[in-house]
């Protein structure tokens, strides 16, 4: 009995810590200039969209498992920058520009860079959180990838630390 008492005590304070923490407004991702001149040149604008749209899916669910509430008017902000990010496999526009590679056979080291800046309702820089991973070696990959299997990696390793980084200042 004492068991089940603590163990509903310690929900019940952990879901008021979570009710009460700051709304989080995920901003705009941005790309850094590198990283857009390599979009536009070889890599592609669409690619850019489903980086972006990748980022703000997985940042978001880290948040809203710690607890967060995602609102676009929260006092807290987190400001994302793609720094550079590097397919497994050729996009449509890298097999439209270079006829010699070939969407099944072609296979590349992938990954991504991230930064993103947490900032308090006063403006406030609260944290900041920076990841990096890249395969070292094809014999690193897991199966076959698809065009972004590392870089979808990558943002997922980097969410779970926004997501830490938030819930580290939201108390």
């Amino acid at each position: 009995m004492r068991t089940l008492f603590a163990f509903t005590a310690l929900a019940a304070l952990a879901f008021a810590g979570a009710a009460a923490a700051d709304p989080v407004t995920i901003a705009p991702v941005s790309f850094s200039n590198e990283f857009q001149q390599e979009l536009d040149r070889s890599i592609g604008a669409r690619e850019g969209e489903i980086l972006r749209n990748a980022v703000v899916d997985s940042v978001g669910r880290a948040l809203e498992r710690r607890g967060a509430a995602l609102d676009q008017t929260g006092g807290v902000s987190i400001e994302i920058t793609i720094v550079d990010a590097d397919p497994n496999r050729p996009t449509m526009q890298q097999l439209r520009y270079d006829p010699t590679l070939d969407p099944m056979r072609s296979v590349s080291l992938g990954g991504a860079e991230l930064v993103a800046v947490i900032r308090g309702g006063d403006g406030r820089v609260l944290s900041e959180v920076r990841h990096r991973r890249y395969n070292h070696s094809l014999e690193d990959l897991v199966g076959p990838p698809t065009t972004w299997t590392e870089a979808r990696r990558a943002i997922s390793q980097f969410a779970t630390k926004v997501a830490d980084a938030y819930a580290a200042n939201a108390s």
